[in-house]
């Protein structure tokens, strides 16, 4: 009986892939796109509904040729190429350039998610057919690609220099840019002032805290020139200072869902300077399979993806795997369900590690670098995505500038510290660094204070400072 033959993209797919089915299958990888529109024609039937017209990749030519012989005679022809619209067209163009004028009976279509004996095994078993609606979607935005390309280019080739190409989504990023250039150039920034003082208490312990001024006669401060700054400080000299609140707050904070692409693109840029190519080229090696002692293996599951969902299996194996390294206070009572985008098609899971037993320093003396800075941030996503909130003790004091006799004026100055009693989810993914909240009175620490105690004044704080325009974009933020 003849070998099945499975077709996939890359070599080293094939290669794990190969491993995991045995010797009677033949994998052997396709190398992407076989079939393409043409180089130098529009190749599209715009007159008779857009109808393209493909023609075989010169450089594929070989690769073609050693796939039509081992398809020549294979019983069955299993296609996997990548689980999304993109691997759905090429399966496509595989199966109508092998099958010739035979049929299609004996070309299956297998999925998966991620590249790991049960789940590779789970796929051959149920293998289905082509879905013609991601083939056609597919096949409409390369179309678009075409139109708007074949178009504009040509233009751009010759007006600017070292130009490459327009497209459906270049066109769209460059007006992003453009519009967000405008808004950069046209901006005028103004000025405003930021008041508050340097106090302590009158009794141990007299470290000095800082206080911002949060309203003036009950209304939030608009100081806009220096001489207000200047009028302000004036009418506060000689002003007794006075706890006048204490609120207490306590705030549960939630971890964050597991990535999906752009959000993994962007933690990519934020954490490790990484380009959004160079990050999905390290998550594609990480999905396709790495051997580290027992043969390759996937290490992620797929990195194409705009869904926040993640199976029953993962998330018991993550409760697990939580309870018994942490501790069962570091389980939430249910499982953390997160949801999409409402755009979102949720083909696929998202983005989180294949074993979450496989910790990042399992695999430190065997992933390059920035292999391991990528998967680390993967692992502790997902990770944390299923533990509990972290919870945060907040104190904000209220401080009055109490108006002497004669003047009327009131002020009102805040100050704001928070303390982790919890860590949560932030046991894995480390604590984060505190920020200042809208109105700029979060502090490091504040000492003892009770309703009614006075306050010395170090000294009264001025800071003039400009409106700014809105940032420029990064390859990360753009990608958002």
């Amino acid at each position: 009986m003849s070998k099945k033959l499975v077709i996939v993209e890359s070599p080293a797919k094939a290669k794990t892939i190969n491993k995991i089915l045995g010797q009677d299958f033949v994998v052997k990888a396709s190398m992407g796109h076989v079939r393409d529109l043409p180089e130098r024609d529009l190749g599209i039937d715009i007159a008779n509904g857009f109808k393209p017209q493909y023609v075989n990749i010169k450089t594929r030519g070989q690769v073609v040729r050693d796939l039509q012989a081992a398809a020549k005679d294979a019983e069955i022809i299993y296609l996997a190429p990548d689980p999304d619209r993109e691997g759905e067209a090429i399966a496509w163009h595989l199966m109508n350039l092998l099958k010739g004028r035979g049929s299609a009976d004996r070309f299956l279509r297998v999925t998966y998610n991620e590249i790991t004996k049960p789940a590779i095994l789970k796929a051959f078993a149920t293998p289905g057919h082509i879905d013609q609606n991601k083939v056609d979607s597919q096949q409409a935005r390369r179309v678009l690609d075409r139109i708007v390309g074949y178009k504009v280019s040509p233009l751009l080739w010759r007006r600017v220099k070292g130009a490459i190409s327009a497209g459906r989504v270049q066109s769209v990023a460059l007006r992003l840019v453009c519009e967000r250039e405008k808004s950069v150039l046209d901006f005028k920034p103004e000025e405003f002032w930021l008041l508050g003082a340097k106090v302590c208490k009158r009794v141990d312990p007299r470290d000095p805290f800082a206080i911002r001024l949060a309203k003036i006669d009950g209304e939030k401060p608009e100081i806009k020139t220096a001489d207000r700054a200047t009028e302000v400080k004036q009418d506060l000299e000689g002003r007794e200072l006075r706890v006048s609140n204490i609120i207490p707050r306590e705030i549960f904070k939630k971890a964050m869902p597991p990535y999906i692409t752009s959000s993994l693109q962007q933690a990519g840029s934020s954490f490790h300077g990484f380009a959004p190519a160079y990050t999905m080229k390290i998550a594609q090696k990480l999905y396709e399979g790495v051997d580290f002692g027992e043969g390759p293996v996937g290490l992620i599951t797929y990195m194409r993806t705009d869904s926040v969902a993640i199976s029953k299996e993962a998330q018991e194996s993550c409760r697990q795997f939580v309870t018994a390294t942490y501790g069962p206070e570091y389980l939430p009572e249910k499982v953390n369900i997160f949801k999409s985008n409402s755009a979102a098609q949720e083909a696929h899971e998202a983005v989180r590690p294949t074993d979450v037993n496989r910790t990042p320093d399992q695999l430190a003396s065997v992933l390059q670098p920035d292999e391991l800075k990528l998967y680390k941030l993967i692992w502790q996503r997902f990770v944390a995505s299923q533990m509990a909130p972290a919870k945060i003790a907040q104190r904000t004091v209220e401080v009055e500038a109490v108006p002497p006799a004669g003047k009327t004026s009131t002020y009102l100055f805040r100050a704001t510290a928070s303390e982790v009693v919890f860590p949560g989810y932030m046991k894995v993914t480390g604590y984060e660094e505190k920020k200042k909240d809208e109105n700029g009175d979060e502090v490091e620490q504040l000492p003892p204070l009770v309703t009614g105690e006075s306050l010395d004044c170090l000294e009264w704080l001025s800071q003039q400072k400009f409106t700014q325009p809105p940032p420029r974009y990064t390859e990360a933020s753009l990608v958002k």
